[in-house]
């Protein structure tokens, strides 16, 4: 586990089991946890305090949630087998640079295609944040940079924000164990799906859950 210093730490944080569950086990949790500047969350009530096990949100895809709605779970599950019968679709594990292509009509930009990698510092505070853009009306996904993720959120005038849905989102990349950073990550994709109903979007990362991960440690 790394070190945190007291002034990133919140805690004697409490739950009553429907908020997290361990991330290994996918047990609800009950009981004390902190929380570290970065937002994620661990088990005790500050680092040291028994095993401090990661916390990940309670997925509406867990088995026993009562809350899930499986109908949702059903039609992700189907969209995504569609979306692998979607012809020419980016890779997102092909590097591409950064130009991008000009909407004649328009006279805007079109989103381009751009891999965001990580850096020293990313792998010392454990995580990045990774930029993706999505057709408006297909299930067609791109990975993107930060600049381009910035146009598209605000609306600017000098690129086709109305045809390109962006989201950016942390991604964990160190400090844990392969499998702990692996389930964290499957949540933070699925949470995706379901929300933004970006069906397929799994499959565009080729489920590739610890991409970028590092053991430190070793």
């Amino acid at each position: 586990m790394p070190y945190f210093p007291k002034s990133q730490i919140k805690p004697n944080l409490y739950t009553n089991g429907d908020e997290f569950s361990i991330s290994i086990t996918r047990q609800p949790y009950k009981g004390f946890y902190y929380e570290i500047s970065s937002g994620q969350k661990f088990t005790g009530k500050i680092p040291g305090d028994g095993l401090n096990q990661l916390l990940i949100p309670i997925s509406p895809f867990e088995p026993g949630n009562i809350d899930g709605d499986t109908e949702d779970k059903n039609q992700i599950l189907i969209l995504n087998q569609l979306y692998e019968n979607f012809p020419d679709t980016p890779d997102s594990n092909v590097t591409y640079s950064n130009s991008r292509n000009q909407n004649s009509s328009s006279k805007r930009f079109l989103p381009s295609p751009s891999i965001t990698l990580p850096t020293p510092q990313d792998y010392k505070n454990g995580r990045m944040i990774r930029y993706f853009a999505k057709k408006t009306n297909e299930l067609r996904y791109l990975e993107t940079s930060k600049q381009t993720y910035t146009d598209l959120n605000s609306r600017s005038s000098n690129i086709a924000w109305d045809l390109y849905e962006p989201v950016q989102t942390q991604w964990i990349i160190s400090g844990f164990e392969k499998q702990q950073v692996n389930d964290y990550n499957t949540i933070i994709v699925r949470d995706i799906e379901r929300k933004k109903k970006w069906y397929g979007f799994s499959k565009f990362l080729k489920e590739d859950y610890t991409k970028y991960y590092k053991n430190l440690s070793a």
